[in-house]
């Protein structure tokens, strides 16, 4: 009788330390909530509950990660500053890198670059029939001007107001906001393209 009380409290604990939430910062600014189970030196094994409730665990790379914060810890920084490896900024600085990151990724809304790619290329294709130039080049174009203009963020994008005018967010910000743009813009440019050469095959051949 006493061993299996015993064993129904050690169950226990050992379900309330997996259950317990640790915070872990990873490099590209994502924030997970989770219970550390192990730390090898060079590997985090993470245990995470989704909303569903469905619980799985992963590895992260101790270079991917920022910070680890343990329950009832203070922050452990793992973060170095060291421009021969490329960590050009203090933990600090880095910490607004990581903001803008993070923001871009949750926030940066780039529909009106999908919305405008769609009209464009659905009329050029349209124009030019079912013409393999007017339906693959101006896509294509449309992606590629993306690459030049400055990324714009908008305040309301921003988790805090301190980070307006801030270089160093927004070095973090541009990365993950260009690469949805361009994605949003081929989106919107092929998908116009298709459009085009399809009406024009339906209602306009003759």
């Amino acid at each position: 009788m006493i061993i299996r009380i015993l064993a129904t409290c050690v169950a226990y604990l050992i379900t309330l330390v997996a259950t317990a939430q640790d915070t872990v910062l990873l490099m590209n600014g994502r924030q997970m909530e989770c219970a550390i189970l192990a730390d090898t030196g060079t590997v985090l094994l993470m245990q995470i509950t989704k909303p569903s409730g469905k619980v799985i665990r992963r590895e992260v790379h101790k270079n991917d990660v920022f910070s680890v914060t343990k329950r009832g810890e203070a922050e452990q920084i793992l973060y170095l500053q060291d421009e021969m490896m490329g960590n050009i900024y203090s933990s600090d600085e880095m910490r607004y890198y990581l903001a803008g990151e993070n923001d871009a990724r949750q926030n940066f809304d780039a529909w009106p670059t999908f919305a405008v790619g769609f009209a464009l290329c659905t009329g050029i294709s349209l124009w030019g029939g079912d013409g393999y130039i007017t339906a693959v080049g101006p896509p294509i174009l449309y992606a590629l001007v993306q690459l030049a203009p400055k990324i714009k963020i908008r305040e309301k994008t921003m988790s805090h107001p301190e980070y307006k005018y801030n270089d160093i967010y927004a070095d973090g910000y541009e990365p993950p906001a260009r690469t949805r743009k361009l994605s949003r813009a081929m989106q919107g440019a092929f998908l116009g393209s298709a459009t085009g050469v399809a009406c024009w095959l339906l209602f306009l051949q003759k």
